[in-house]
Formats: C-alpha cells, structure tokens, sequence
C-alpha cells in the first residue's frame, strides 16, 4: 500500500497544497483551476511533478439535473464522465464513472472517508489525514481520487480545512 498525506507550504503571499509520500517527498500539486462551463469553485488541477496533470470539475448545473450532480476528469489526451447515482445520493455520497473501460465508485463507506472502489474492489481511500492507494494503482486513479476529495467535502456540506490555501489560477 501507498501512503500520502496533503502538505500546506505558505511562502509570504504565496500557498500551496501538495501531496507527499511516506519520505515527505512532494508527488504533485492540486490546484483551484476555473474552467468554463464548470463551476469555479469546485474546478481542481493535479499536477505531477513530471508535469502530468489531471482537472476534475463539477459541471456547471441545469435545471433538469439539480439533484444530480456531474464531473469531468480530463487527463491530457481524454475526457472521463462521472455522475451522482440518484437515489443512492440521498443518504451517502455515491459517484459513479468509467475510465478506460474500467467502472469506478466512489462512496462514503466509513464516516468522513472516501473511498475508491475498481470493478467491485476497493483500491484506495482517503480522509483529511491520510491518503491510501494500492502499490498497483495508476496515476489517473490516485488523482481522481485526490480530486473526488474536495466533491465528497462539497456534498457532505464540510469545509476542506486547507483548501484556503490552494493556488488559484483563475
């Protein structure tokens, strides 16, 4: 298993929210990223430190579907659709999506903690203090993840206690 922790540095003006691994190592940043047609509030960039990057957005909300929420996860070449289950989203968070063939889950199983579920098997979780991925999982799969975090807050109706802290490229 794979632990990694969300690590605030403030440089005078300047913040930041990384993600590090076991040896404090930063992998990547999360960014607060507006995009149009998203809302621009709930719009994230990760970013490798190689430069790989993945934005996870909630659309922006019609009418006809103001009970159900929809995100998308675009990586640099592919674009990836996520949505609410109704029904399942009236008493826990529940989203669900497909990426490259594979159907993902994400739900709320134990209080305040998400997790990522890969064809039936739970390949990694997360809470405000700890991030824990399987050794197998792949980049996509552990920046969704990263980035589900903040809907998963934005559902439960909680403050995400460093998000203040982001980088803000809008």
């Amino acid at each position: 298993m794979k632990h990694y922790y969300f690590e605030v540095e403030r440089r005078h003006r300047e913040s930041h929210v990384y993600i590090t691994n076991e040896a404090s190592q930063k992998i990547g940043e999360i960014i607060l990223h507006p995009r149009e047609k998203f809302d621009k509030e709930h719009s994230f960039l990760f970013r490798y430190r190689d430069g790989e990057s993945y934005f996870l957005g909630l659309r922006q909300r019609r009418f006809k579907d103001m009970n159900v929420a929809r995100y998308e996860l675009f990586t640099d070449d592919e674009k990836f659709k996520f949505k609410e289950r109704k029904i399942h989203n009236i008493m826990n968070f529940r989203v669900d999506g497909v990426i490259d063939d594979s159907n993902y889950s994400f739900t709320e199983r134990v209080a305040n903690t998400l997790e990522m579920v890969k064809e039936g098997v739970t390949i990694g979780r997360i809470t405000e203090d700890e991030i824990v991925v399987n050794d197998h999982t792949l980049r996509v799969e552990e920046s969704v993840l990263f980035l589900m975090y903040f809907m998963f807050k934005l559902y439960k109706r909680e403050p995400v206690s460093f998000k203040k802290y982001l980088y803000n490229m809008g």
